[in-house]
C-alpha cells in the first residue's frame, strides 16, 4: 500500500514540475502581457493544487488533510482573483492586447 502512495507522490511530483517549467516558458513565449498573464495564472495555479493534492496523499492525519483543503480553496478563489485585478489595471492604464499584423482588435 505504501508503494503505490510513493507512485502517486511521484507522479503528483513531476506533474507540479511540468506545470511551473510551462508557466516560466510561457513568460519568454508569449507576445503581450495578457497572453503571459494568462499562462502564467494557470501555471501558479495548477503547480501548487498539485502539489497540495501531492500533501494530500501524504497527510498523517485529518486535521493536517483539513487544513491543505483550506489551502487548496484558498487558492482557488485568490489566484484567478488577482489575475483579473492585474489584467483589469492593464487595460485601465491603455496596455492593448496583442494582434496579429493587419487585424483589428
Amino acid at each position: 500500500m505504501g508503494n503505490m502512495f510513493d507512485v502517486i507522490s511521484l507522479i503528483l511530483a513531476v506533474l507540479a514540475s511540468v506545470f511551473a517549467i510551462a508557466g516560466t516558458l510561457s513568460l519568454f513565449r508569449f507576445p503581450d502581457c495578457y497572453t503571459r498573464l494568462q499562462a502564467s495564472s494557470l501555471a501558479s495555479s495548477t503547480a501548487p493544487f498539485t502539489i497540495f493534492l501531492l500533501s494530500l496523499v501524504n497527510a498523517a492525519d485529518v486535521a493536517s488533510a483539513f487544513r491543505i483543503l483550506l489551502l487548496m480553496l484558498f487558492f482557488l478563489v485568490s489566484s484567478p482573483t488577482s489575475t483579473h485585478i492585474i489584467s483589469r489595471y492593464a487595460w485601465f492604464s491603455g496596455i492593448t492586447p496583442w494582434t496579429k499584423p493587419g487585424k483589428l482588435l
